[in-house]
C-alpha cells in the first residue's frame, strides 16, 4: 500500500477529534504504470478515498465519456492543462495548473491533455468506489469490476452540478444548452 499510519504529528494542528494515530502519511508510490509518455501512481487507497498521481503527454485521451453511480470522481491539476467534457451538454473546459473539477454521481465526464506540454495532475475518488482495485488489475493483467458506467441515454445530470475551477487563465465552462 502507498500510504502508512504514524502517531507523528506533522507541522500544523489536527482537525478537532482527530488522533495523530488517524492522518495518513504519502510516504511513496505504488506505480501502476511508467511509460515515457504516461505514468500512473496510487498515493493513497482507502475505502474513503482514492487519491493517484498521473502525467500524460500532450494530446492524449485519458478517459472516454463515464459515470459513476456511488462517488464522486474530481481532478486537481497540477501541472499543464486537461480539457474536459461535462454533463449531459458535453461542455467543455479547460483547466490549467491550480484548477480543479469535481464530477459527482450522475454527472458525465471526460478527459484529455490539452495544449502543446504534458499534464500532471492528482485524481480523487471518494468513496473509493473500486478504482484503486481497477488500477491494479490494469497493471496486473486482471479485469476488475468497479463504479463506472456508459453515460445513459438521457445524458446523465447537467454540467452545472459539476464543480469546475478552472486554474490561472483558462476558460469557464461553456455549453450550448446549459440547463
Amino acid at each position: 500500500m502507498a500510504t502508512r499510519q504514524t502517531r507523528a504529528r506533522r507541522r500544523g494542528s489536527l482537525a478537532l477529534g482527530e488522533r495523530a494515530s488517524d492522518v495518513t502519511v504519502i510516504s511513496d508510490r505504488e506505480t501502476i504504470l511508467h511509460q515515457k509518455d504516461r505514468e500512473i501512481s496510487i498515493l493513497v487507497a482507502r475505502d474513503e478515498v482514492t487519491v493517484t498521481h498521473a502525467r500524460y503527454a500532450a494530446g492524449e485521451r485519458v478517459a472516454g465519456p463515464h459515470v459513476h453511480h456511488g462517488h464522486t470522481d474530481a481532478f486537481y491539476v497540477l501541472e499543464g492543462e486537461l480539457t474536459f467534457e461535462i454533463g449531459r451538454e458535453a461542455a467543455t473546459t479547460t483547466v490549467s495548473a491550480g484548477g480543479f473539477v469535481a464530477a459527482p454521481p450522475g454527472v458525465a465526464h471526460s478527459l484529455r491533455t490539452a495544449g502543446d506540454r504534458p499534464a500532471r495532475w492528482l485524481t480523487i475518488h471518494a468513496r473509493d468506489g473500486g478504482f484503486a482495485s481497477f488500477m491494479r488489475g490494469l497493471r496486473d493483467g486482471v479485469e476488475v469490476e468497479w463504479d463506472i458506467a456508459a453515460v445513459p441515454s438521457d445524458g446523465g445530470l447537467p454540467a452545472s452540478e459539476a464543480i469546475v475551477e478552472p486554474g490561472v487563465g483558462c476558460t469557464r465552462l461553456e455549453a450550448e444548452d446549459r440547463m
